[in-house]
């Protein structure tokens, strides 16, 4: 009963925000410039000074571990390669392949990862999940726009080395990946900022797990998902149970345990992310088809991230 207890506890508050965020939308109290706007702001102010924060405060020697690292990297690298060989022989489309692809292997981490993990491992225990941020956030973008590129129908692949390119000089500037870049110069040197500071760095950082729960559920639209029902629901078991089943139960065999395996199922537990939807409208993939698994998975989640954190739980690994 303890376990169930706490796995509800985990989950529920996340979902009871992200439905807020969903409500407030659909009554009419914000609108999209509302919501595009607020999700501008808290991935480079709120998010990034959360990051920030949690390196801050983190021993450094606590939360570097190249296993670590080097395992979500093979995992996702593992993961992009296996679908690029195994979705194309069932769907021929190859705008719905690269969608099914995407959507499989791209997690919502960045917006789920840190509410979950604080929920789920406690605050002072964040720092596997601040190390993987800054590993997660290029992995992804560099895979999306190879997987996007090479499955356009268009047959212009001139533009993939630019494409590279421009993703590329887009993780450099990343804020995310700059504020973790700022925390570890911070660790490594033993900069202290003034309490003022650290007071302001900590309230601003306060805004970013709520409001990208809100703004999850805002961007949240359901009135297409009988569309392409057939793959959405294939890529949503893929994304949800195939995938955390899979990559969890690897890293228990290599070792992990506690919060670097809480850590690790949050990561490939997490649904699709929303900015599938948006580079696959940008790069001549089935936005449609993404924009219905990422719905499909946001809902779906709270059952299958129920379930896994209460076996974790119940098996003593967390």
């Amino acid at each position: 009963m303890d376990n169930l207890i706490f796995s509800f506890n985990v989950i529920m508050p996340i979902f009871i925000v992200i439905a807020l965020g969903y409500f407030i939308k659909e009554v009419g109290l914000i609108d999209d410039r509302f919501i595009n706007t607020a999700v501008k702001f808290n991935f480079r102010v709120g998010l990034s000074t959360l990051l920030f924060e949690n390196i801050y405060v983190s021993k450094l020697s606590d939360i570097a571990n190249t296993k670590l690292m080097i395992f979500v990297f093979l995992c996702i690298f593992g993961s992009v390669l296996v679908l690029w060989l195994i979705v194309p022989l069932f769907i021929k489309d190859r705008k719905r392949a690269s969608a099914v692809i995407h959507t499989i292997y791209r997690s919502n981490f960045v917006l789920l990862g840190v509410p979950m993990g604080m929920y789920m491992l406690g605050k002072s225990h964040m720092g596997p999940i601040s190390l993987l941020l800054p590993i997660v956030i290029p992995t992804y973008n560099f895979f999306a726009v190879l997987v996007l590129a090479a499955f356009d129908e268009r047959g212009d692949k001139s533009g993939i080395g630019s494409k590279i390119k421009y993703t590329l000089v887009g993780i450099v500037k990343n804020p995310l990946i700059i504020a973790s870049f700022l925390g570890i110069v911070f660790q490594l040197f033993s900069i202290k900022l003034p309490l003022f500071m650290e007071r302001a760095v900590s309230d601003v950082a306060s805004l970013g797990t709520p409001l990208a729960l809100i703004t999850l559920g805002a961007q949240l639209e359901f009135k297409s998902v009988k569309e392409n029902l057939k793959y959405s629901i294939t890529a949503s078991v893929g994304r949800l149970i195939v995938v955390p089943c899979i990559v969890v139960t690897l890293a228990f065999l290599m070792g992990f345990r506690k919060y670097d395996l809480g850590a690790i199922f949050i990561l490939f537990s997490s649904p699709s992310a929303i900015s599938c939807y948006v580079m696959a409208e940008e790069m001549n993939s089935d936005y449609k088809l993404t924009g219905d698994v990422v719905i499909l998975t946001t809902f779906f989640s709270m059952f299958t991230i129920f379930i896994g954190i209460y076996l974790l739980k119940s098996l003593s690994l967390l």
